[in-house]
């Protein structure tokens, strides 16, 4: 190879450096804008303003706002939804911690950027391939509590859409708690200032409750702990 050719090589590789880390930044910059300002209000301007680059860099990258967009909240759903990766601390055999687990990463989600979590409600209403993409990431985030039902209750002969059904019943409670805590800001339930650990805790005890009819046990617990006396006396 001659030397000319093995310098255009290397010239190319650094530009192709440079230009994914401008490409990253535009992201990074977007995730902001969406959080700050939201999807609708968000403009090119706004984003590359934050990233510290020319406007007409933008259309070296994106093809048009929309498109970034759908990158940007695709990226940020689809991150850390992998069980194995979310439980590598956590023993097999507490089911407790399992689950607490699963929706640390979610509550996280939900508290760190409440501003991109409405984009995504919001994108997907409009878009009906990415309402599709969530709709089949959340499926996925269940599954693997789904398909360890049969095993949790083999007296209970599950059906699988059973099970399927009785961890959507479950999981949608929460959904619906995060959503007026986190992104609505209700004041009814603001009031109460939980921390994230807090939160994570209440929807962990509850479901845990919901699934074993049992109370967890309480060396785990601190907001929930005095809510093993919630048994109804027979």
């Amino acid at each position: 190879m001659s030397s000319s050719s093995t310098k255009a090589d290397k010239s190319t590789r650094v530009r192709s450096a440079r230009g994914e880390r401008a490409r990253e930044g535009l992201k990074q910059a977007a995730l902001v804008v969406l959080e700050r300002d939201g999807y609708h209000k968000m403009r090119i301007a706004d984003v590359t303003q934050e990233a510290g680059v020319a406007q007409g860099l933008f259309y070296h990258y994106f093809k048009d706002l929309k498109s970034l967009t759908l990158e940007v909240l695709t990226d940020f759903a689809l991150a850390s939804n992998d069980p194995m990766q979310i439980e590598k601390d956590v023993s097999r055999g507490d089911w407790y911690a399992r689950i607490y687990a699963h929706n640390l990463v979610i509550v996280r989600s939900y508290a760190r950027r409440p501003g991109v979590m409405r984009c995504l409600l919001q994108l997907a209403d409009e878009d009906e391939a990415f309402s599709g993409m969530l709709r089949e990431n959340y499926r996925n985030q269940l599954m693997w509590l789904v398909e360890l039902m049969p095993k949790l209750f083999p007296d209970v002969r599950f059906k699988k859409h059973q099970a399927l059904m009785v961890v959507y019943s479950l999981a949608g409670i929460g959904e619906g708690l995060m959503r007026e805590y986190f992104i609505n800001e209700s004041k009814t339930l603001r009031a109460a200032q939980l921390s994230v650990e807090q939160f994570v805790e209440l929807l962990t005890t509850m479901f845990y409750r919901a699934l074993f009819l049992a109370h967890p046990q309480e060396k785990q617990l601190k907001y929930t702990r005095n809510l093993t006396a919630m048994v109804k006396s027979k």
